[in-house]
C-alpha cells in the first residue's frame, strides 16, 4: 500500500516538542449538544485510517514523519506537538497536537487480539463522566462511535465553565489509540471545521506496537523523537 496519499505536506519547522508541557488544556464553553449513536454501521472504522505499520510502506513517498516510538505522526504546517509525562523518569504518556484554539490528545493501549476493548473504554467514560457531574454520550464520528463528553469546571475566578472533548477510540492489531479532540474542534460533529484537520491528522497515525505481552487496556509509552533535547 503507498502511504501518505491523505498526508499534508510537513513542516519540520512547525514542530515545537515541549516536554514540560501539562496537557490538562481545557477550554471552558457553554455546552454542546452531542448527536445520538443511532443509524451506527459495520463499517471499517479505520479503512482511512489510523494504521498499523503493516498495513503501510512508509517508504512509499517523501512525506516527512516524526516517530515517537510507537506512534509514528504526520506533521502539518501550524501543528504544535506536546509530550505529556513524568520529566524526573523519562516516560512519555500521551502526545499532544495543537492547531489554533483546538488540541487533539493521543494516547496508545494494548487491546487483545479479539478486540471489543473500545466499547468497554466507552462504557468507562460515560460511567466516570456521570460520576464527575457531567454528560457524555456516544454518537456517529468519523472513526466509528465516539464519545460525547462535558465536564464541569471551575473557572480562573471561580466561575462555572465546562469542558466538551469528543474521543476516539480505534482498535488495531493488539492495539487501541484513543484521541481526545479538545477545544472548540470538539464542539463540532462529524468533520466540519475545525476539526476537519486533526480527523485528517488522526487517520494518518501509523502504530508500530512491539510484540511484548501486555495486559489489555495497558498504557504503551510513547518516547522522544530521534535527535530530540532532553532534560
Amino acid at each position: 500500500m503507498i502511504f501518505g496519499r491523505k498526508a499534508r505536506e510537513a513542516d519540520s519547522d512547525a514542530v515545537e516538542i515541549d516536554t514540560d508541557a501539562d496537557l490538562e488544556t481545557e477550554d471552558g464553553v457553554d455546552d454542546t449538544d452531542a448527536e445520538e449513536a443511532e443509524g451506527a454501521t459495520d463499517v471499517d472504522p479505520r479503512a482511512d485510517g489510523p494504521f498499523d505499520i503493516d498495513e503501510v510502506d512508509l517508504d512509499a513517498d517523501e512525506v516527512e514523519r516524526v516517530e515517537f516510538g510507537p506512534l509514528v505522526i504526520t506533521p502539518f504546517e501550524g501543528l504544535g506537538l506536546q509530550l505529556h509525562g513524568d520529566k524526573d523518569s523519562g516516560v512519555v504518556q500521551a502526545l499532544l497536537g495543537t492547531f489554533g484554539d483546538s488540541g487533539l490528545e493521543l494516547a496508545l493501549f494494548a487491546a487483545p487480539r479479539t478486540g471489543g476493548l473500545a466499547a468497554e473504554l466507552r462504557e468507562a467514560i460515560i460511567e466516570e463522566t456521570a460520576q464527575a457531574g457531567g454528560h457524555a454520550q456516544e454518537a456517529q464520528g468519523p472513526f466509528g462511535t465516539e464519545v460525547r463528553r462535558v465536564l464541569p469546571m471551575e473557572g480562573p475566578e471561580g466561575e462555572q465553565l465546562f469542558h466538551v472533548s469528543r474521543i476516539w477510540l480505534v482498535e488495531g492489531p493488539r492495539w487501541l489509540l484513543r484521541g481526545s479532540l479538545m477545544g472548540r474542534a470538539g464542539l463540532v460533529g462529524g468533520e466540519e471545521a475545525p476539526a476537519d484537520v486533526f480527523v485528517e491528522f488522526f487517520r494518518n497515525v501509523v502504530v508500530k506496537r512491539d510484540p511484548q505481552p501486555r495486559v489489555p487496556g495497558e498504557l504503551i509509552h510513547l518516547a522522544l523523537p530521534a535527535g530530540a533535547p532532553r532534560g
